[in-house]
C-alpha cells in the first residue's frame, strides 16, 4: 500500500514535495508502519521505481512476438513501452523525472533498469549478438538514453503526438543496434 501511495503521490506532486506523512495518509497507514518497512524516503522511492519498471517491462515482454519480422517485432515492443507510459502518466513521471539525481544508489538502479528495459528490444534486433551494441557498451547506453529522451520529450508535450510517430522515431534510433548484413 505504501508503494502504490508513493507512486501516486510522487507521480502527481513530485518526490521532493511529498513527505512520509502524506504517503502514510494516502496509504491509510501509520508512520510507524512506514519506518518498519523502509529506512527512509529514498528507499520507498526506489521500491516505487522498481515496481514501475517491472510493470513497464511486463508490457514490453508481453508485446513481443518472435514469429514476426525484426522490424515489426521491435515496433510492437516500442509501442508497448510508449503506450504504457502514455496510459499511466503519473507512473511515467516517477520513472522518467522524479527518480533522477536523488541518490547514487538510485542512479545505479536507473542504469540497471535502462539495461533491463532495452534487453528485449536488443534481443529482437540482434538475436545472434552480432550487432554493434553487443561490442560497444557506449553505443548501447546511447540508444537506451535516446529512447528515454524520446519518452521524456513526448511526456513533456503531454503525449500529444500520435503513438505511431513516436514509435517511428524510436525505430530509427534502434536501427543502429542491428547488425550490418
Amino acid at each position: 500500500m505504501l508503494i502504490q501511495a508513493a507512486v501516486r503521490l510522487y507521480g502527481s506532486q513530485g518526490f521532493h514535495s511529498t513527505g512520509v506523512r502524506a504517503i502514510c495518509r494516502e496509504a491509510g497507514l501509520t508512520e510507524r508502519y512506514f519506518y518498519e518497512s523502509f529506512a527512509h524516503g529514498e528507499a520507498l522511492l526506489l521500491a516505487a521505481f522498481d515496481e514501475v519498471i517491472a510493470a513497464v517491462l511486463t508490457q514490453i515482454v508481453a508485446a513481443d512476438d518472435p514469429t514476426l519480422p525484426t522490424e515489426d517485432r521491435t515496433r510492437r515492443m516500442l509501442g508497448a513501452y510508449f503506450a504504457t507510459l502514455r496510459a499511466n502518466p503519473t507512473t511515467a513521471r516517477v520513472f522518467l523525472v522524479e527518480i533522477v539525481g536523488v541518490d547514487p544508489l538510485i542512479d545505479e538502479a536507473i542504469r540497471r533498469s535502462m539495461h533491463d528495459l532495452s534487453e528485449p528490444l536488443f534481443a529482437a534486433l540482434d538475436p545472434d549478438d552480432r550487432g554493434p551494441v553487443k561490442v560497444n557498451a557506449m553505443l548501447r547506453r546511447g540508444v537506451e538514453g535516446g529512447l528515454l529522451h524520446i519518452a521524456l520529450a513526448w511526456g513533456a508535450e503531454n503525449y500529444k503526438r500520435p503513438l505511431e510517430e513516436v514509435v517511428a522515431a524510436a525505430w530509427i534510433l534502434c536501427v543502429t543496434a542491428r547488425p550490418n548484413d
